[in-house]
């Protein structure tokens, strides 16, 4: 089998996730405040709902009828939905303190679902929990504070693990806390009452780079938990094939050097993926390969592109997805031999970049925003109601809301009219 990318109309950012809830049937959620479903494998798409002032992290299906989003940001962090996706109601009346926003997502029943975030270590970070279908929440006491929270998986109603990074330098403010960062593997055994640091003791990694924090967790058969590390300047992944009591920290040796790793996925013992932005300057968009179980990596760029989620159906696995640009899926032939996968256009400046819009006559709303490489937003640059149409020359001078240069890095612009929603990605080069 290969992979190959579906008819998912590609999105200029990313799709972050893709949740199926069996070979057929399945949801995608981008950072264009999309959110698409396919009732046939991924044969053909649709797109159900617009969040326009949403970035959509993640997304969880208890039943084909009842699931959630999480956000990044927004009005709302989270959405809940009874009718397969159809309409969506925002979750209110969440704890006090909770993440304020939601990077990962585990349905485990209809009633019981658990979140976590956030990836922004001068925020709260947390994990909450629901038992009763989502009509109420907890913040879960984890035992620390961690820097940050990422993704989260739960086997069954007790046992789950999430994943982010800790802080171990004391840092008067904590927007410097990123750097300094190491990796956290939070285990539970009793449905999130009480967890314990699973790497905290080991005795094959010795110290962490600082820098570096767990994004993705996958379990593998019975016993194997594996961990995509998030490094701007390196990649490896955390491996442990005894359920978490020890660990291997596996450098991703491949020629293009693959670093700022988010999606990972293994199909055996031996087959896996890593993959997600590839470099520093969040360009490259790398999948990186291996055979031997994470020992040796190799490009494997055709896989896909900026992935950041692997979705595996079966045991054995009978099919599998992954979410970067596009969906991918693992198939014998191509999803459509019409189709020509065409990866997003980026945009690169030093001082001002310009970009032009065709406003379509009768629009009602037009919407311009701008999000940093990890999903925060930076400016609400544009608001107007019935807008002029025609074509339209924005230029954004890389300053935020409070009117400071924003550093060098990768930002997101989406534009939004009516029902409208693009994006394209910008890369700030130099504060000249």
């Amino acid at each position: 089998m290969t992979w190959y990318p579906t008819p998912l109309p590609t999105a200029n950012s990313r799709t972050d996730d893709v949740w199926f809830h069996d070979d057929l049937l399945g949801w995608a959620v981008n950072s264009d405040g999309k959110l698409f479903r396919t009732r046939d494998g991924a044969q053909t798409w649709e797109e159900l709902q617009l969040f326009p002032d949403s970035y959509l992290r993640c997304v969880t299906f208890s039943s084909p009828m009842r699931g959630w989003i999480g956000t990044l940001s927004g009005p709302h962090r989270l959405y809940a939905t009874e009718d397969g996706g159809e309409t969506w109601q925002p979750v209110r009346g969440l704890p006090d303190n909770s993440p304020a926003r939601i990077c990962g997502l585990i349905a485990v029943t209809d009633d019981v679902v658990f979140a976590a975030g956030t990836n922004y270590p001068d925020e709260t970070a947390g994990v909450l929990r629901s038992t009763d279908g989502g009509n109420t929440w907890t913040l879960l006491d984890l035992g620390l504070t961690p820097a940050l929270l990422v993704d989260i998986f739960f086997q069954d109603e007790r046992t789950g693990w999430v994943v982010g990074g800790v802080d171990e330098v004391l840092h008067p403010d904590r927007d410097t806390v990123r750097r300094d960062v190491v990796p956290v593997v939070l285990a539970t055994e009793d449905g999130g009452a009480t967890w314990r640091n699973a790497i905290e003791v080991n005795t094959g990694i010795g110290e962490f780079p600082r820098g570096e924090w767990g994004w993705k967790i996958q379990k593998l058969g019975e016993s194997t938990l594996l961990v995509s590390l998030e490094n701007l300047h390196d990649g490896a992944i955390l491996r442990s094939n005894d359920l978490g009591q020890t660990w291997e920290r596996l450098a991703i040796n491949d020629r293009q050097r693959n670093a700022n790793l988010e999606g990972i996925g293994f199909l055996d013992d031996s087959v896996g993926w890593v993959g997600g932005w590839g470099d520093l300057f969040f360009q490259g968009g790398y999948t990186s390969e291996t055979l031997d179980g994470g020992k040796t990596w190799n490009n494997a760029n055709h896989v896909g592109f900026r992935l950041n989620r692997f979705r595996f159906i079966g045991d054995p696995v009978r099919v599998a997805y992954a979410s970067g640009d596009t969906v991918y899926k693992l198939a014998e032939a191509p999803i459509r031999r019409d189709m020509v996968h065409v990866p997003p256009t980026e945009l690169a400046a030093d001082n001002v970049v310009t970009f032009d819009i065709d406003v379509p006559e009768g629009t009602e709303r037009l919407e311009v925003r701008i999000w940093e490489r990890f999903g925060r937003e930076v400016r609400h640059l544009l608001s107007e109601t019935a807008p002029a149409t025609g074509t339209r020359k924005i230029t954004w001078d890389f300053a935020d809301e409070r009117g400071e240069t924003s550093d060098p890095g990768s930002f997101i612009v989406r534009i939004v009219t009516d029902d409208t929603s693009v994006s394209q990605i910008v890369h700030h080069r130099s504060r000249k």
